[in-house]
């Protein structure tokens, strides 16, 4: 019996923890798409007709399964889009032209209004655009939108967007006075999420699953850190502190956080659940990959957003619960096969005397507790 429940116990064990498994990645390295799948097996996107020059910010819609990215040196468009449903014929579209005095610093889709929004560091502008399912060319202002124009001291920097809740978190990176904020995608209700203790919010992204924000700085001591909180800025943590790299992109898969850094031109990867303690490197790249999404097969499912949200903690505690539950379960089982045994072993009647009449004398069985410089280089280099 003890050895039965032994295996049950490993089996789950072994299902629970046996089944994550690396998301698909699109990652920008210079000139270049690439596709890394389950984590080790990588390729190059091929683009036709197109000539990438420095490619930086990523937004992925799995619902159309197009890839919009942004050029930085290209000469005459800031904005383009890619289909990856066809694997031999992959034209880029044009989407936004290039302007002198406009940047691209990062990217989100709406898929439920089909919208594209991307944050202006150089004029403190959140700017938006119609994608139609016709192939568009946007060569005047009258067909873009401002979201959000921001005050003197901003310089917007990453942007995500949720379709599920309809919100929109920018990170605003301005040395002065440093935020992460949301509104609706509309820009109304605009609010700051988190403004104290913030350095340098470059690299950006949200679980949207489990509503959480991602963010990564650049300390001025040598050493960088990844941080987490919920949307509304409660149940803030660190989650992962390291030296020597400065994080250039970030993205949140269903299991782990993946980001790339400027220093050592890598791609790493950490579990979200903090089951792994150091983070493991996935590519090493001939130049820093400015971008990274997750490749995504189907839309998300936003019927799980608050099942998923009230049924996991995403405070580190997960593997807790787990193990503890897990204990609980052995104890148990342990206690009711030595009732059995006890009952097993017990010859003819069970007498009690009248003074313990209507009680059974079992013992107690107890669960035992059992820095800017750095930053502004690597700003102007990428």
């Amino acid at each position: 019996m003890l050895l039965k429940i032994h295996l049950i116990l490993i089996v789950f064990t072994a299902v629970t923890f046996g089944s994550v498994q690396h998301n698909n990645l699109i990652i920008a390295v210079g000139d270049e798409l690439e596709f890394l799948t389950d984590g080790n097996n990588y390729r190059t996107l091929t683009l036709n007709s197109y000539n990438a020059t420095k490619l930086s910010a990523l937004a992925y819609d799995a619902t159309t399964r197009k890839l919009f990215f942004s050029d930085q040196r290209h000469h005459y468009g800031h904005i383009f889009s890619v289909s990856l449903d066809n694997e031999s014929h992959r034209p880029v579209e044009d989407i936004v032209e290039k302007n002198n005095n406009e940047t691209v610093e990062s990217l989100a889709y709406d898929p439920v209004n089909k919208m594209l929004l991307w944050t202006d560091g150089l004029n403190r502008a959140i700017r938006r655009v119609q994608i139609d399912n016709d192939p568009i060319h946007i060569e005047e202002k009258d067909g873009i939108e401002i979201v959000h124009f921001l005050e003197n001291d901003a310089k917007p920097r990453g942007l995500v967007s949720d379709p599920c809740t309809r919100m929109l978190y920018w990170t605003n990176i301005h040395d002065s006075n440093p935020t992460i904020e949301r509104s609706f995608l509309n820009g109304s209700h605009r609010e700051i999420v988190l403004h104290s203790d913030l350095l340098l919010p470059n690299a950006f992204d949200l679980d949207i699953m489990e509503q959480m924000l991602y963010w990564a700085e650049d300390l001025h001591n040598g050493y960088f850190r990844i941080e987490r909180s919920y949307v509304n800025g409660t149940g803030r943590q660190e989650f992962y502190r390291g030296m020597g790299s400065f994080i250039v992109s970030l993205t949140v898969g269903e299991d782990y956080v993946y980001w790339t850094d400027y220093s050592h031109k890598k791609l790493w990867s950490l579990r979200k659940d903090g089951s792994s303690e150091k983070p493991i490197i996935l590519r090493t790249f001939r130049y820093p990959a400015t971008g990274v999404v997750v490749f995504r097969h189907q839309p998300l499912d936003c019927s799980l957003v608050k099942i998923h949200h009230q049924a996991y903690r995403a405070d580190g505690e997960t593997l807790t619960i787990i193990f503890s539950t897990i204990t609980l379960l052995m104890v148990l089982a342990m206690a009711a096969v030595l009732v059995i045994r006890l009952k097993d072993n017990i010859r003819g009647p069970l007498v009690l005397s009248k003074k313990n009449e209507g009680t059974f004398a079992f013992q107690n069985l107890e669960n035992g507790s059992s820095n800017n410089n750095v930053y502004t280089a690597c700003e102007r280099a990428i």
